[in-house]
Parts: C-alpha cells; structure tokens; sequence
C-alpha cells in the first residue's frame, strides 16, 4: 500500500544518510593518512578523480569530513540516518 511504500522510502532515506556519514568517516581517515597524496593536489582531486564526484562537491565532501570530529552530536545524528548529509 501507499503507507508502506513511504515508511519504505523514508527507511531508505534514513540508511542512505548513515552510508554518507560512513563515507564521510572513511574519507577522514584517508585523508589523515594522505592516502591522496601520489600524484594529486588534494584528497578532493582524488575522490572527484577516484568516483566522478564533481569536484566542488568533492571539496566540500572533504571539508565536512574534517569538522565531524569536532561535531560528535551532528555526527552520531548522521550515523543513526536522523540527519542528512
């Protein structure tokens, strides 16, 4: 029914933010390691390179993932799917 398909779409949404908080958590992490750093300018050159992610979004990606370690609350929103990217 048209209930369920919207509680569907809303779980959807829901685990879609938390995969972009992992993303977002995973991308710190290579950018602490320079993972990057092996012919790029930036982490955001090579994520835009690595996954078609236009690269001002790519930049702002990267600058999101940096201050999450600063925002714990905003953080474990995202990973629990309560807030959006």
């Amino acid at each position: 029914d048209t209930h369920a398909l919207g509680e569907s779409i809303a779980a959807l949404a829901a685990r879609i933010h938390a995969a972009t908080y992992e993303l977002l958590v995973m991308l710190r992490e290579f950018d602490a390691r320079d993972g990057w750093n092996n012919g790029f300018a930036s982490c955001a050159h090579w994520l835009h390179w690595r996954t078609g992610i236009d690269l001002g979004a790519a930049r702002q990606k990267v600058r999101v993932a940096r201050a999450l370690v600063q925002l714990p609350r905003i953080g474990a929103a995202m990973r629990r799917g309560d807030l959006s990217y």
